[in-house]
């Protein structure tokens, strides 16, 4: 008579199974990830449009092209799942054992036999941040030597030089700095992290720009003309207060409803932090790919300004906004479930298994987890008593990322306002020394942030 298989039972806990993979992997995945979410944000968008507009046809197409796409991206996150089979020598188990497909498992002694599917769940690793920073600063030369001859001649071999040149640099242009502040976190915040985590945290970020530009560009312009401000020109009221209150106020809420979202991985106030600093990081990436896009209007001039601006401004401003919307959302989770834990001894305790996924056999773990979990120190280390107290009431985490991000845009608002009037020479270095001055801002309570995550709980 043949025995029954055993039935799937849940992995042991603790138990991790990784292949191995290359660093730059992540960010090709995540590459593909957010063109394919701006075009599903695209055409979700048009759909309401249609639907304010009364065209159903807009709307049904929109819909039914969103489908295909919707079924790609819910493929490509699909889990990888791994087949483990477990034999535990016991006297009073069996020596064979049925395996599904008609196969059977014979042993040598009696065992116990079970199996089980686990996720495939390697550690977050990427390139150095040095590299990153490195083919980014290549790409911005590359791509204004590339441009700047369709600038100074209408001969249609630059316009193709500059086609040629253009779409590598917009890729690289508008990713590569996202990647390059998303590995220095990884490394700076000495969590232990898998790529399955890491992903989701960007992944939320870019899936929380939808509801944003829903308010930017709907709700908030339509509530506008409601109220009699029907102008949305540059220079108006109407948008000083779409980029001082809309934008601020809608971005940061979806952000940090996001970061709530993945409330099941936040353990930590630091795990807090990361999150919303990743989720900052996602919503920069898709924002950025239309930022990066348009820059292209100027070609060489202002596709490198905008370029280099967002890299080292807009971008870390995103992260370090909802970094504080994270942390305050953590202290409160981390509270209210009791397992705060003061002398950081709540520590991951999973025992991590890598495998090459070519060959199936082990590899040395010490060796590839080498560089997770390295400390950053430098100038971003300041002594527990130095550093600044980050906020643990959602209320003002929330209130603080608003209050940064409403700062940012206004007084760029203001200062385009100011010399609005002057000759564009004046415009464009009143408005070049205002950037360089907020990013400088920016800099430096960035680093008085980043030193206090350090302290915090883990």
């Amino acid at each position: 008579m043949q025995a029954m298989m055993a039935p799937l039972t849940p992995p042991p806990q603790g138990l991790a199974l990784a292949s191995k993979s290359s660093p730059w992997s992540v960010i090709w995945r995540m590459l593909g990830i957010v063109l394919l979410l701006y075009t599903i944000v695209q055409t979700m968008i048009l759909s309401l449009f249609g639907i304010v507009e009364g065209d159903g046809f807009l709307t049904v197409t929109s819909l039914v092209c969103s489908i295909p796409l919707l079924m790609v991206f819910f493929f490509a996150r699909r889990p990888k799942l791994t087949h483990v089979i477990m034999a535990s020598p016991n006297p009073n188990g069996k020596m064979q054992h049925m395996l599904p497909d008609s196969r059977a498992l014979i042993t040598p002694v009696p065992t116990n036999f079970s199996h089980h599917l686990i996720k495939d769940s390697p550690p977050l690793e990427m390139p150095p941040t040095s590299t990153l920073w490195v083919v980014f600063s290549l790409t911005v030369i590359t791509a204004f030597l590339g441009l700047l001859p369709a600038m100074l001649s209408d001969n249609p071999l630059w316009l193709i030089l500059a086609v040629l040149v253009g779409v590598p640099a917009w890729l690289f242009g508008f990713s590569l700095p996202v990647h390059a502040w998303w590995a220095f976190s990884t490394r700076h915040f000495q969590l232990m992290t898998t790529k399955i985590e890491g992903e989701k945290m960007l992944i939320a970020g870019m899936l929380s720009t939808f509801p944003a530009i829903v308010i930017n560009s709907l709700l908030f312009p339509l509530l506008l003309i409601i109220i009699g401000i029907n102008s949305l020109e540059p220079g108006s009221i109407g948008e000083f207060l779409i980029l001082t209150v809309s934008a601020p106020v809608g971005e940061e809420l979806c952000k940090a409803a996001f970061v709530l979202s993945l409330y099941k991985l936040i353990d930590s106030p630091k795990r807090g932090f990361q999150i919303g600093f990743s989720v900052g990081l996602g919503f920069a990436l898709l924002e950025n790919l239309q930022y990066i896009m348009g820059s292209f209007s100027g070609l060489a001039v202002s596709y490198s300004l905008t370029t280099v601006i967002r890299g080292i401004g807009s971008i870390p401003g995103h992260a370090l906004w909802t970094g504080l919307s994270g942390v305050s959302i953590g202290w409160y989770l981390c509270t209210k479930r009791g397992i705060y834990v003061k002398d950081n001894s709540n520590l991951d305790n999973t025992t991590w298994v890598v495998f090459d996924g070519a060959t199936g056999q082990l590899v040395n773990t010490q060796r590839e987890l080498s560089s997770m979990g390295k400390t950053v120190r430098g100038w971003l280390y300041k002594p527990f008593d130095k550093v600044w107290s980050l906020p643990r009431n959602p209320a003002i985490g929330i209130s603080l990322a608003i209050i940064g991000h409403a700062l940012w845009n206004g007084s760029s608002w203001f200062v385009s306002w100011l010399f609005i009037e002057q000759d564009i020479v004046v415009q464009v270095v009143a408005n070049l020394f205002w950037i360089a001055v907020m990013i400088v801002t920016l800099w430096v309570i960035g680093r008085e942030i980043l030193a206090a995550v350090m302290h915090l709980p883990s």
